[in-house]
């Protein structure tokens, strides 16, 4: 944090407070994740604006709206200060060496839309705060090394489409509230220590399941179903592990 303090001192811009602080953010971005060691990192830190430094996407009043920066070498961790972006919808990260945890204030990023932080090195378990984001639509954290239980919290998100835990250490049961996410279309829960019955409600969004709706939208459902490797047991599971 010193080091992004240090960036926006030493550059003397003349800003509006909330410029500077999207400025720092964007700075403490770059040191969290190790961003001298990125494959790229063209125009980072330079003195142009930083809606133009490659993969951050802005909206008509340059305010961040998306950072994606997946597949390029970051390590680090994720920074709780990113919230502090008021408009961030989306967060790509994927496929990265970026450790620690979820950043636990997490749900102060109210706008957050994506979170694609599959493929890293994160522990920890969903942090509270998440399930107060409204309007999660994309949730990919597969192949990183996550505990804990899936929470009930998890109906609070009715806009969430793609749903992807697999490859983590997760479990205990699946909640019954899965099965409240009318629009999920994605969910993949196998590779994990998930246990139990894969509740009805949850199946009768599978289309052509039995007592499913015609408008039923979960095409793909995953989980460790299958073989002498059996957790959980779902006759509605499109793909067993």
């Amino acid at each position: 944090r010193s080091n992004a303090f240090n960036f926006i001192r030493d550059e003397r811009l003349c800003a509006n407070p909330l410029e500077m602080i999207q400025r720092y953010i964007s700075a403490l971005f770059y040191f969290s994740t190790k961003g001298d060691n990125w494959e790229e990192s063209i125009s980072w830190l330079s003195s142009r604006h930083e809606c133009e430094w490659k993969g951050i996407k802005c909206d008509k009043n340059l305010i961040i709206t998306s950072i994606e920066r997946d597949e390029n070498n970051l390590a680090g961790t994720i920074p709780y200060e990113l919230c502090g972006l008021p408009l961030l919808k989306k967060l790509d990260l994927d496929n990265n060496q970026i450790g620690g945890t979820i950043p636990r204030g997490i749900g102060r990023c109210r706008n957050l839309q994506t979170l694609d932080i599959d493929t890293n090195l994160i522990i920890g378990s969903f942090p509270e705060s998440i399930f107060d984001i409204p309007d999660m639509m994309v949730l990919d954290v597969d192949k990183n090394m996550l505990t804990g239980t899936l929470s009930n919290k998890l109906g609070n998100w009715e806009k969430l489409k793609f749903f992807s835990i697999y490859s983590n250490k997760f479990e205990g049961g699946i909640p019954e509230s899965l099965g409240k996410l009318k629009k999920l279309s994605l969910a993949y829960l196998d590779n994990n220590n998930l246990t139990g019955m894969m509740p009805n409600a949850v199946c009768k969004n599978v289309p052509g399941n039995e007592g499913s709706a015609s408008n039923s939208k979960l095409f793909e459902l995953t989980a460790d179903c299958k073989g002498s490797n059996l957790k959980v047991i779902c006759d509605c599971c499109t793909a067993c592990y």
